[in-house]
């Protein structure tokens, strides 16, 4: 199916997926009963917290994305490994309200906007002809995590208190993904993409397009209308 460099961008893609689970909805909902009675505040407080948080993270993401154009993909990957695990412990600080605010911001922000932008951007810039078939390969990463996560941490939070397994993710995060990442993705560039046999009787030197000709374009409505529903 996938070979050597290909294989390893979609395990790159994969794991990263699957760590994106952190700041999604189905696994900071797990700790919402605990924030609760930790700070003493009701199911709309939280709720409005979290939504508020969801969409200042939204719009950072739009501008912060961007940069994975600029940087090598190793790169960029360690700096959202950082960010995701000073995410993960900033979590385990929670206190008050206004560090609540912060604490879903980082997380959506790391987890859910910059681990799965980066997987998606990775995979979909290495391959070409089966740019379809690896995506969702490399997806079944966080549809692993919604399988496997869930009951471990309702574990956990029987035998230990939910800081305390924030802790140990930010733990798991520093030390697993940045070694993990290296070997990945270390040789991967645009020289170094899927090859197919079409691509040696095509011009190189396509066209990039540029984000206001995005906007501009009637399709970019089209497909956004239909990631909304």
């Amino acid at each position: 199916m996938f070979k050597s460099l290909s294989l390893k961008v979609i395990i790159f893609g994969f794991i990263f997926t699957f760590f994106s689970s952190f700041g999604q909805s189905f696994f900071l909902g797990i700790f919402n009963p605990s924030i609760r009675n930790e700070l003493s505040i009701t199911h709309g407080q939280f709720g409005s917290i979290y939504a508020s948080a969801t969409l200042a993270s939204s719009f950072l993401l739009i501008w912060v994305g961007k940069k994975i154009d600029d940087i090598d993909i190793s790169k960029f990957a360690f700096f959202v490994i950082l960010l995701l695990a000073f995410s993960c412990f900033f979590f385990s600080r929670i206190s008050s309200i206004s560090f609540l605010f912060i604490a879903i911001f980082l997380m959506r922000f790391s987890g859910q906007g910059m681990m799965s932008h980066t997987a998606t951007t990775t995979i979909s810039r290495y391959f070409t002809k089966s740019r379809g078939k690896a995506l969702s390969t490399g997806w079944l990463g966080l549809s692993a995590a919604e399988f496997i996560l869930p009951v471990l941490m309702i574990y956990f939070l029987s035998i230990t208190d939910w800081k305390n397994i924030w802790i140990i993710i930010s733990i798991i995060v520093l030390i697993f993904l940045p070694l993990t990442s290296f070997i990945l993705v270390k040789n991967l560039n645009f020289d170094s993409r899927e090859k197919t046999k079409e691509d040696s009787n095509k011009d190189d030197n396509f066209k990039q397009w540029k984000r206001v000709e995005v906007v501009k374009d009637y399709r970019f409505y089209i497909v956004c209308a239909n990631m909304l529903a």
